[in-house]
């Protein structure tokens, strides 16, 4: 007969399964309502050897002029002295680039006059991967920079007016830092929150926990390649969250597989029902809490 405070441990866990589920449904649920949701892209182009009159400086994007290209240009606004200058922008189509505005044709344009020491240009939210530097000075003349393809999801370029040269810099290095503080945010969250329900499920024991650490080293591993080979390939955020998925899927798999018939409880005997709901929920329960975690190793990118 269970004891009074077994009985508790298995309301407990039951308890925590049915959180673990509701939870997941939650997340999967919300995907298709949140269309906007996920971290955005973002571009930081640090500015030399400028010019010395007034200018302008803006990025430009693949693509091509709308039809109605007064109309989408709606938003790009500059002083009245500068109309002609502003046509400039607008009118913009060569090599299959355009200027870059916002959704909505929100204007991109920087002057002169915003800019601050040390001079850069700070672009944010669905800004393109690919794209080039214009800078057109009060006196009409146009300047457009080589194309580059942004590696990093929170690109960090340099722009140098003298020589006409764009380029992506520290990349290497941010790179793999970045990657490095995720990973020890995921396993560090992880290794907790399933301790913590290891726990609840009466299974914290010594026999279990080396097999636990170790299939957490393989499935922590696991994630580790996914992410590196998403910051290489670089999907967009609504892929990279299904593949994410089917890569929990796989590490609850596997996890399985290693505690299935292995995990004893405390008296030594193997609940093989208790050490699958322990997979399941301890997976669901850290799949949904590292969702903020790729939120935040995004945002420090």
């Amino acid at each position: 007969m269970n004891t009074a405070f077994e009985q508790k441990r298995t309301l407990l866990y039951k308890a925590f399964s049915i959180l673990a589920v509701a939870l997941f449904c939650m997340s999967i649920l919300s995907r298709t309502v949140l269309a906007d949701m996920g971290p955005k892209r973002s571009i930081w182009v640090s500015l030399k050897n400028l010019p010395e009159e007034p200018y302008y400086i803006a990025l430009l994007q693949p693509g091509s002029l709308p039809d109605d290209r007064e109309r989408y240009f709606t938003r790009v606004k500059l002083p009245d002295e500068d109309a002609e200058i502003r046509e400039i922008f607008v009118n913009y189509e060569e090599d299959g680039f355009i200027l870059f505005t916002y959704g909505g044709g929100t204007s991109s344009i920087k002057s002169s006059e915003d800019m601050k020491v040390p001079e850069s240009l700070s672009y944010g939210y669905m800004v393109p991967s690919t794209f080039k530097v214009i800078v057109v000075t009060r006196s009409g003349e146009v300047t457009v920079s080589n194309k580059i393809t942004a590696r990093a999801f929170h690109s960090e370029c340099e722009y140098d007016y003298s020589n006409n040269t764009l380029k992506e810099v520290n990349f290497a290095s941010n790179f793999s830092k970045n990657l490095a503080i995720e990973s020890v945010l995921f396993c560090g969250v992880t290794l907790f929150v399933e301790g913590i329900v290891l726990l609840c499920f009466g299974l914290f024991r010594k026999k279990n926990l080396l097999r636990f650490l170790i299939a957490n080293l393989i499935t922590q591993t696991l994630l580790y390649g996914f992410n590196l080979t998403c910051r290489l390939i670089d999907p967009l955020w609504q892929k990279y969250f299904i593949v994410w998925l089917v890569v929990e899927a796989l590490i609850t798999l596997i996890e399985l597989f290693i505690y299935l018939k292995k995990f004893v409880r405390k008296d030594g005997t193997v609940s093989v029902g208790r050490n699958i709901a322990y997979a399941i929920t301890a997976n669901a329960i850290s799949a949904f809490i590292d969702i903020p975690i790729v939120f935040i190793a995004y945002l420090m990118h």
